[in-house]
């Protein structure tokens, strides 16, 4: 029988990744990983934690939600087709999913990043500025343009020729003068600092600056 407690920051990043898939596969190991429907956002966490088993949950918002039930739950697994959330006097018994149910949201393998036109440092605070931007202007569409000699990111609407822009100067290098875009829908990552690289082949790579947790978000067609 193994028991795994969940830190704060695993819960957290999974509360993350319910708003990118609701499904999810964990695989045995610490590695943790999920991919959008759209299959273009995908995500890989390194835990503190070890899973002991392969296991599929159906609806992550549903189980996160069960866990705050508990002050400390604790995960045992010891059956083949439910986890035990124990916690005090209260338990809890979670069946599985069945795993070609939730296939899809469970990708192994490693992405092969092509190199990297633009890199720049994100801040927490200029991610959080970003986010908040987009929602009060409504603005879709996030440029990151390199062609005024620096590394500026521009939220703009691409359908409408009148758009109010927002834009934040940050620090980075690149090896041309270019303008690529991302759609902020996309741009799902937890608030936190990252070290972001563009490729024009269409993909970015944000990954955190602890190094755990790396989103893959493609780019759009220009």
């Amino acid at each position: 029988m193994s028991t795994v407690n969940l830190t704060r920051q695993t819960i957290s990043v999974l509360s993350n990744y319910a708003s990118i898939n609701s499904s999810i596969i964990f695989r045995k190991g610490n590695v943790i990983r999920t991919i959008s429907n759209a299959e273009n956002i995908l995500a890989k966490y390194t835990s503190k934690e070890s899973f002991p088993m392969d296991f599929a949950i159906y609806d992550l918002h549903q189980f996160l939600s069960g866990l705050e039930l508990f002050d400390n739950p604790e995960l045992e697994f010891s059956n083949s087709d439910h986890v035990t959330i124990l916690g005090g006097s209260q338990s809890v018994k979670y069946y599985y999913s069945d795993p070609e149910i939730t296939l899809k949201s469970a990708p192994e393998k490693n992405v092969k990043f092509p190199g990297a036109d633009i890199e720049f440092l994100l801040s927490k605070e200029d991610y959080a500025k970003l986010r908040k931007a987009s929602s009060v202007y409504r603005l879709d569409d996030l440029t990151i343009d390199t062609k005024g000699g620096k590394v500026s990111l521009i939220l703009n609407d691409k359908e409408s020729d009148t758009s109010n822009t927002f834009k934040i100067d940050v620090q980075g290098t690149f090896t041309d003068e270019v303008s690529l875009d991302i759609k902020m829908d996309n741009v799902r990552c937890i608030g936190t600092e990252y070290n972001v690289k563009v490729s024009s082949q269409l993909i970015s790579e944000w990954t955190s600056t602890d190094g755990t947790l790396t989103y893959y978000i493609a780019m759009e067609p220009s």
